[in-house]
């Protein structure tokens, strides 16, 4: 009777959380927690702004890594780092200007999602590979770091090219959008410079003969070529098989006139040293999109 009459009280009361006690309002049992609303996310002239000040201070991160660095950056072209990194803290400067006249807030540090999908683990690849997991074995540090470093350079040239030109469009002010086509342009001649310096042959580093109309090349482009790497495997008479080759993926070639001005065509980046099966860190670089926007919400952490 006593267990009866518990499950009946217990059951009385739960009835009567669930039912009605106001109308239109569903009873319930317990406390729910309060929920917190997101913020509001509005691409403004101040965001792309923000973003576009972000993009350059970790432009202008990698510059300052790698220059005076022998091991990464050769030598001989510290003077020409020291001018391209030049360039992005006047950007960065004009930038942060134009956001506090447009009564936004500058943002001064880096784009902390490009850092994260990017900066980091491109530099990680070439600096100290890649530890084993479950389902991959360790990757070495890069086979040729100013190889990469130089790719990496110029992959950030040409995808901060694209990002300004993406923005022209989105800018409501002309005076921004004109600032935005220079800014274009001058990464655009940095990327050119990039190229020319990585593939110095011409034309094969002059001009992209894929893309370019009517073009009739004297010699077919030069690319870099695949490297390789041997493994030992040992033969059932217990002596050693000839190495067999392992066939690194190729890196692409980069050209100085790539394609037609303006693309916003993601830029290819492979760097790195190949896995176990000869693939380099492969990646997309493309242009700042809703998810790495820097918002008026913001706020800076360095």
């Amino acid at each position: 009777m006593l267990r009866l009459g518990g499950f009946s009280l217990a059951t009385a009361a739960v009835v009567s959380a669930c039912g009605e006690h106001e109308r239109g309002q569903v009873g319930r049992v317990g406390t729910a927690g309060t929920t917190t609303s997101l913020p509001t996310a509005v691409v403004t002239n101040d965001t792309l702004l923000r973003t576009a000040s972000s993009i350059e201070h970790s432009v202008i991160a990698v510059y300052e890594q790698v220059i005076g660095d022998s091991e990464l950056l050769d030598a001989k072209y510290d003077e020409m780092a020291k001018r391209l990194r030049d360039d992005h803290v006047a950007a960065a400067e004009a930038l942060e200007t134009l956001t506090t006249s447009v009564g936004g807030e500058a943002w001064i540090c880096a784009n902390p999602k490009f850092d994260d999908v990017i900066v980091t683990p491109v530099l990680d690849r070439i600096t100290k590979g890649s530890e084993a997991t479950a389902t991959a074995s360790a990757v070495e540090p890069s086979d040729d770091p100013h190889r990469d470093i130089l790719h990496f350079l110029h992959g950030l040239e040409s995808v901060t090219g694209a990002m300004y030109q993406s923005f022209v469009p989105q800018l409501t002010e002309a005076e921004l959008r004109g600032e935005a086509m220079k800014a274009a342009v001058r990464s655009a001649r940095h990327a050119a410079l990039l190229a020319l310096t990585i593939n110095p042959d011409r034309p094969g580093g002059l001009v992209n003969f894929t893309d370019a109309v009517n073009a009739e090349p004297a010699s077919p482009p030069t690319t870099v070529a695949a490297t390789t790497t041997t493994q030992n495997i040992a033969s059932p008479a217990g002596g050693a098989a000839p190495a067999a080759p392992v066939q690194q993926t190729e890196i692409p070639t980069v050209t100085a006139i790539p394609s037609q001005f303006g693309s916003l065509a993601a830029t290819p980046l492979v760097i790195g040293r190949g896995d176990e099966n000869g693939t380099r860190l492969k990646l997309n670089l493309e242009t700042p999109s809703l998810n790495s926007f820097v918002y008026a919400y913001m706020k800076p952490a360095c």
